[in-house]
């Protein structure tokens, strides 16, 4: 199966291919907030570096946030176009679902913190289950200093949300994680979009849509 992944919920986003859980190529944009110039090109160039057609591709799975507003629509769009156009199935993959799969090296509870703006964040708290991360709460948007009350102990937490508010979570049992893990990876979309769809998900067209929260 011959999946893209579509990842523009941050500054700098990019484009995966990826074939039966293995990533053939990824594609990096090359300036911050280029979404709309870079995605289309980068997606085009990857194809002809893999030598497929855009009608090879079997499931597109796009990262649908929370993140950067314009970002989102920008990456969104395209995914349903392609959608529409090659009457293709797409996957909407959460940005902490992407997140969490930076996480490979342990088993402590985990917990991507993401700079909601206007003195909020958005966070997920996951259990590791052997190679999988299991959601153990709802996708939450609140108040820095309230987020220490819900965490599990010992936990890790990681992403863009952290370095704001580093004097709240600068606790003993709470370990501050390295900052590649805050970056989404488009090749993470394009491998959890073919889990998804593999598992029998797939969204309608007509409701994908960002995740704001």
């Amino acid at each position: 199966m011959k999946i893209l992944g579509i990842e523009t919920s941050g500054n700098f986003g990019g484009i995966a291919l990826c074939e039966d859980q293995q990533c053939i190529v990824t594609k990096t944009f090359s300036g911050a907030m280029q979404h709309e110039r870079e995605l289309v090109p980068a997606i085009r160039d990857a194809l002809k570096e893999v030598y497929w057609s855009m009608s090879d591709i079997d499931v597109i799975a796009v990262d649908v946030g929370p993140g950067s507003y314009t970002g989102l629509r920008i990456g969104v769009t395209c995914a349903k176009t392609l959608g529409y156009a090659l009457n293709r199935p797409v996957v909407d993959v959460p940005v902490f679902d992407i997140l969490a799969e930076n996480y490979t090296s342990g088993t402590l509870p985990i917990c991507p913190v993401i700079d909601a703006r206007r003195k909020h964040v958005y966070a997920c708290v996951y259990q590791i289950e052997e190679t999988k991360k299991k959601r153990l709460t709802d996708f939450l948007v609140l108040e820095p200093e309230k987020l220490p009350d819900i965490l599990p102990r010992p936990v890790m937490i990681f992403g863009d949300g952290i370095l704001l508010y580093k004097e709240i979570f600068s606790q003993d049992d709470i370990i501050i994680g390295a900052e590649e893990y805050a970056v989404p990876k488009s090749e993470n979309v394009a491998l959890l979009g073919e889990r998804r769809y593999e598992s029998g998900y797939q969204c309608e067209l007509d409701k994908l849509l960002p995740l704001y929260l």
